[in-house]
């Protein structure tokens, strides 16, 4: 983090150190830079030795021993870190006034931030999914969740500077950017510090909780204390009603209320252990109740977005809006279904215009430079479809097995083929083969129970078979007297058009945001 803290000072004095508002951006940063030295050197220095010399070193943590676990934690690290540069160029223009120039570098470096998180984000579902067994990419944990509020401030962020030529909501995007940051503190506090259980806390620290949590109360105290007292410097201009500026700021209001949402969620346990000594979980149906209508209602905001955009272009294409929106209408309300369903509809109605936005944007402007911009809302709104459509179809069931025992399941058969017993060199496993048929398609699937020689931790490995629609999905439990295995067998639709929906969105961003910096 400090090294690569270092080189985006570098890479920001390289191009603009004339700018007037340099110098601040390079003061605030190298404070930033000062206290995780301090950080490092008090609470986490890695030179360090051991007093005594152990005989036997403990082993990695058998989670930990997986290639994309040697991606996902510095890339989310890296998110946190370009999060700093954009703090700290926000609150050079505080004090130098937000210019053409710094609004510019505002966009690259946000839009790069973003990129980043997002990234990490999809690495740790993509590694949920596969290692930790229970056959969910994202399961509200607190740390995926502590993780997705920087996320949440980042988007609204994001969004904020795309009116920043004319200084509209400024005074808003000053805000996104300092909260941005401070999330992203919080972040590694509520990680370092351990005082979430959580099934991604591996290194928890109390010594390193207090200092990450004095650093936030400094940065805090001292950026927001900035922001108000400049607040009459950041008089802005407010967007008229029902413009598309005004529905920007709807959505960025929305993705606020949903940051609170997972926020309190996150941090009430906390609370009501440290204030009524009563230990308190909060599970994943909190999340979804509260946060699943705000998404469509995030949908509905884009939606209106695009009718406002093709209204202004071409009133042809209206009429076919008008047209689409009068069928979402009569669907929905004209027919008995349940709410799942009808947001299944709703959502593929919403990715059939934006289909038809983006063939109209090729036919008539022909200018591929702004189909990021198309390509990214569609990707947003392809998740969306293919989380309920997993949601919605997706499958389990817990069996009993021997081997050479078969058993019929939604349409698909599971056979159990053999059971091994494997020596590898830093743990044994018991290997499971399956095979599952569907009209006359075989696939084989392999799902391992490992027992690690160092520290005796059990840990399962998972069988996956996977195709465009579906996955199949297996875990090998725990061995019964009688010869028999515990198996749980998952069928989960829509999991790959989940990862291709995010790529597509990963490419989008990164696109757009070397466009905004001109090459």
């Amino acid at each position: 983090m400090i090294l690569l803290l270092s080189g985006c000072m570098v890479l920001n004095n390289w191009f603009f150190w004339e700018e007037k508002w340099m110098p601040i951006s390079n003061a605030t940063a190298a404070f930033i830079l000062f206290f995780y030295l301090l950080f490092q050197i008090f609470t986490s220095n890695p030179f360090l030795t051991f007093d005594v010399e152990p005989n036997n070193g403990t082993d990695l943590n058998p989670l930990l021993q997986d290639p994309l676990l040697a991606i996902h934690p510095p890339v989310l690290f890296t998110g946190y870190v370009l999060y700093a540069i954009t703090f700290s160029l926000v609150i050079a223009g505080m004090f130098r006034g937000f210019g053409k120039e710094l609004f510019k570098k505002l966009k690259f470096w946000a839009g790069l931030s973003w990129f980043t998180l997002t990234l990490a984000i999809l690495l740790g579902s993509i590694w949920a999914y596969y290692e930790l067994g229970w056959g969910g990419y994202w399961f509200w944990d607190p740390v995926e969740n502590i993780v997705l509020l920087p996320w949440l401030a980042g988007t609204a962020f994001t969004h904020s500077l795309i009116y920043s030529k004319n200084k509209i909501l400024l005074s808003w995007m000053v805000f996104l950017g300092i909260s941005t940051f401070l999330l992203s503190i919080l972040g590694s506090f509520i990680v370092r510090s351990g005082i979430l259980n959580s099934v991604h806390s591996f290194a928890s620290d109390p010594s390193r909780g207090v200092f990450l949590l004095s650093l936030f109360a400094i940065f805090a105290f001292s950026s927001l204390g900035l922001f108000f007292s400049k607040s009459v410097l950041l008089k802005s201009n407010w967007p008229e009603l029902m413009s598309k500026q005004y529905l920007l700021l709807l959505n960025n209001i929305v993705l606020l209320v949903i940051l609170l949402i997972v926020f309190l969620g996150t941090l009430y346990p906390i609370v009501t252990e440290v204030f009524y000594e009563q230990k308190l979980s909060i599970g994943p149906d909190y999340f979804s109740s509260l946060i699943s209508p705000l998404v469509f209602v995030l949908i509905g905001l884009f939606l209106a977005e695009q009718f406002l955009s093709n209204l202004k272009a071409n009133k042809k294409n209206t009429l076919l809006l008008l047209g689409v929106f009068a069928l979402i209408f009569l669907v929905l309300f004209g027919t008995d279904l349940s709410p799942i369903n009808l947001s299944l509809i709703f959502v593929f109605l919403v990715l059939v215009i934006l289909l038809m936005r983006a063939l109209v944007e090729l036919t008539t402007t022909k200018d591929i430079k702004i189909m990021h911009k198309v390509l990214g809302h569609l990707s947003v709104v392809m998740l969306t479809l293919a989380v309920l459509v997993n949601h919605q179809y997706s499958e389990s069931i817990d069996v009993k097995l021997k081997p050479g025992d078969q058993v019929e399941f939604s349409g698909s058969t599971l056979k159990l083929n053999s059971i091994n017993i494997e020596g590898k060199e830093n743990f044994d496993t018991v290997v499971a083969r399956f095979s599952v048929n569907e009209t006359s398609n075989e696939k084989s699937l392999i799902s391992e129970k490992r027992v690690y020689k160092v520290g005796g931790v059990i840990t399962s490995e998972t069988g996956i078979s996977t195709s465009i629609i579906k996955d199949y999905h297996i875990v090998l439990g725990d061995r019964y007297q009688d010869g028999s295995w515990s198996i749980r067998f998952s069928i989960n639709y829509g999991i790959m058009m989940i990862w291709i929906s995010s790529i597509i969105l990963l490419l989008s961003m990164l696109y757009g945001t070397i466009r905004r910096h001109g090459y």
